[in-house]
Order: C-alpha cells, then sequence, then structure tokens
C-alpha cells in the first residue's frame, strides 16, 4: 500500500500538506482534494510514496534505525 501526499497552497502560498496511507489511499485521496475548490484560490499537488531514507546508528551492538522519512514523488496531473 503506497503512501500519498497531497501538497495545498491557497493563492499560491502553501498551506501545508496531508498524507494518507488507508487501505483506501486513491478513493480517499480523491475525496480530499475534492474539498479544495480552485474557483476559492485552493490548488492541490498528489506526491506518491517512491522509497524511504534511513538515519542509522552504528554502534558495538550494531546497526539500528534512529528515523526515517518517507519520499515522494509528484504525480503527473493531466
Amino acid at each position: 500500500m503506497l503512501k500519498h501526499r497531497i501538497v495545498i497552497h491557497r493563492h499560491g502560498q502553501l498551506l501545508g500538506h496531508f498524507d494518507a496511507n488507508a487501505r483506501m489511499t486513491r478513493q480517499a485521496v480523491t475525496e480530499i482534494q475534492g474539498l479544495f475548490k480552485a474557483v476559492d484560490g485552493f490548488r492541490c499537488e498528489l506526491w506518491v510514496e517512491a522509497g524511504e531514507r534511513r538515519i542509522l546508528e552504528s554502534g558495538p551492538d550494531g546497526i539500528r534505525v534512529l528515523g526515517s522519512d518517507t519520499l515522494f514523488i509528484p504525480v503527473a496531473t493531466g
């Protein structure tokens, strides 16, 4: 199951983003995007998971993951 990210702008200003990783992700993303209408000045970008970056620590007890970030790529629209 891929994670999706909706990046939301209004009148050219970044408002924030919403990450979805629910079972019905594509349907949920479409529903959420529908709430932000272009006529009201909104623009949404859809991004999809492309991988993960992990921060590791190596020590005498081995390697452990300190943190991770999901990497996203934009979905072409049109």
